[in-house]
């Protein structure tokens, strides 16, 4: 039931819950609006705060469906969506610097249906997947940058489930080069991305910039290693958002061992482990 609800809510809202879509693109100013390449944030950074919120209403879901307009009244605070979107102009910034030319669809972006994937509704998943890839297709998109790794693994699958898939869809990440670190005096430590670092090989591309830049990383095969490091419990929120809140609390404990300032590459790692410790998305800290 919880599956056909968000699919409900993304047939007609184009989010997995009722947002105000303003707060999605409020960060893009001059970006053309059509064009083959595409910048797609799928309102992640945007919106990652309010998972904590929404997480406690999923358990009521289907009783406050018919209350789901009230959700475009649910918004980040001012300091939280401030702060999204200077990471999505430092990342249009950088991709610009190189050379990189792209639109943004503005309040018509659609969501890349993560979190049905996430939560194991493949059926779900899979129509909504052909509905967002028509839609690209209708608008003559291309090619898609994706700017976090719960986008980046949605688009990836698409092509299990829509016939004849023929978008490239590259990560932010492949296409910065040579950024430098604005703190170079303080050692940092990298909470890796799973998806990033276990599914979609971009471990080595974003550790490679964070390296180049000339911050100091400190490293434990234990707790920072590929096969030993783990989630920051933010994928399971919507179902257990306690047993979330101690895996979070437990890995920034395990990260502090090695240093107090945490390095994350993805808003929803940043969303559940910035409450227990110094947690700064990788893009905070370069230029």
């Amino acid at each position: 039931m919880l599956g056909k609800l968000i699919y409900d809510y993304l047939q007609k809202y184009s989010f997995p819950y009722p947002i105000d879509k303003k707060i999605c693109s409020g960060w893009a100013k001059d970006l053309p609006s059509k064009g083959e390449t595409i910048l797609y944030t799928s309102c992640m950074y945007q919106t990652a705060s309010l998972s904590e919120v929404y997480s406690k209403f999923i358990p009521y879901a289907e009783k406050l469906s018919p209350l789901s307009f009230l959700g475009r009244f649910i918004k980040p605070s001012k300091d939280e969506i401030e702060r999204a979107y200077r990471i999505l102009n430092k990342i249009a910034q950088l991709l610009k610097r190189n050379g990189i030319n792209f639109a943004y669809l503005y309040e018509e972006e659609p969501y890349s249906g993560a979190i049905l994937l996430e939560l194991g509704y493949l059926d779900e998943f899979g129509q909504y997947a052909k509905s967002v890839y028509n839609f690209f297709k209708n608008k003559g998109i291309k090619r898609i940058i994706t700017v976090d790794p719960h986008t980046h693994n949605a688009l990836s699958r698409y092509n299990e489930f829509v016939e004849h898939f023929d978008l490239e869809i590259v990560s932010y990440l492949e296409l910065v080069k040579d950024v430098k670190g604005v703190n170079r005096e303080e050692t940092f430590v990298i909470h890796d991305s799973c998806l990033y670092s276990r599914f979609l090989n971009l471990r080595d591309v974003y550790r490679d910039l964070i390296n180049k830049s000339g911050i100091k990383i400190v490293e434990d095969e234990l707790i920072t290693g590929v096969d030993t490091s783990f989630c920051c419990g933010s994928p399971i929120k919507p179902i257990n958002p306690d047993l979330s809140d101690k895996i979070a609390k437990a890995r920034v404990e395990q990260l502090s061992k090695l240093s107090k300032n945490i390095i994350v590459v993805c808003p929803m790692c940043y969303a559940n482990l910035s409450k227990y410790g110094n947690v700064k998305d990788w893009i905070e800290v370069v230029e």
